[in-house]
């Protein structure tokens, strides 16, 4: 039995329109461990009534709700986000109140996507992304929240590498990275040698395939790869952490259910990890 807990994304159901009640009757018949909820605006994905529906369905199902991801897109913050002289203080603030309120439901990581801010930005908006995650860190001190960076190609913090060293010139404890195994693989980066190199500072793990083309193809683990040798670099790197399912791309494609990707992803990595992978 992997140290690791399996975890699913409510977002993987969202092309499919099923609601939070289907999402997680789906998530703990396919036997997951937990759930992640994905957050575009507290006061919506994480409003009081949907709060207490997480409650109320985490206890019927007896899996928690074990994350949550306050994501930026382009679309949503058009003005930039983090890195933003004009938007940075609510950018701050929507992020401290999604971990407030994630907390409430017993979620112990807050992944955060910088998508907002594209790569052509200068010292100063990668000083100004550092001061808004610091001030995320000290809003959430109290929380007992892992606050992690998630990485993609095309942004301002765009692999692991940048993560990283946002990370060191922070030098808060309770920030650290997001590693998104589809993220990587898209931007040719060595899936195995990352948890390693991460170290301590790997806080949250989202899992998905890519066959290097596509950063939001998010196909399910085993599609194009074997993750086996990954998982066992995981295990070997100490990490204890939630290994949380992203297949966002892969069913807002057509291809797939939430359910079928869901299944597809779990039955490769159940797989590898029962096989002495990990």
């Amino acid at each position: 039995m992997s140290r690791f807990q399996l975890v699913n994304s409510d977002w993987n159901f969202w092309p499919d329109g099923s609601p939070p009640p289907t999402i997680w009757a789906e998530c703990a018949d396919l036997g997951f461990e937990g759930l992640e909820l994905g957050v575009y605006d507290p006061d919506i994905e994480l409003s009081p009534v949907r709060v207490a529906e997480a409650a109320a369905l985490s206890a019927r199902h007896r899996i928690g709700a074990r994350a949550a991801l306050f994501s930026m897109p382009p679309g949503r913050w058009p003005g930039g986000g983090l890195a933003s002289v004009e938007h940075r203080a609510a950018a701050v603030r929507a992020i401290v109140e999604t971990g407030r309120r994630a907390a409430d439901i017993g979620a112990t990581v807050l992944g955060v996507w910088p998508g907002a801010d594209p790569p052509a930005g200068g010292p100063d908006d990668w000083a100004r992304t550092a001061e808004s995650l610091a001030a995320v860190a000290d809003g959430t001190r109290s929380l007992g929240l892992a606050v992690a960076v998630e990485p993609k190609p095309g942004q301002l913090v765009a692999g692991t590498q940048d993560a990283i060293r946002l990370c060191e010139e922070i030098g808060d404890p309770g920030i650290g990275v997001l590693l998104d195994t589809a993220h990587a693989l898209a931007a040719g980066e060595d899936i195995e040698a990352l948890p390693e190199r991460i170290g301590t500072r790997l806080m949250h793990v989202h899992l998905g395939d890519s066959d290097g083309g596509d950063a939001d193809a998010d196909l399910p683990p085993g599609s194009v790869h074997d993750f086996g040798p990954f998982l066992a670099a995981l295990g070997n790197s100490g990490y204890q952490g939630a290994l949380s399912f992203d297949l966002y791309g892969a069913v807002s494609a057509g291809g797939c259910t939430g359910r079928e990707a869901s299944r597809l992803g779990l039955a490769h990595v159940t797989a590898a990890l029962a096989g002495g992978h990990a």
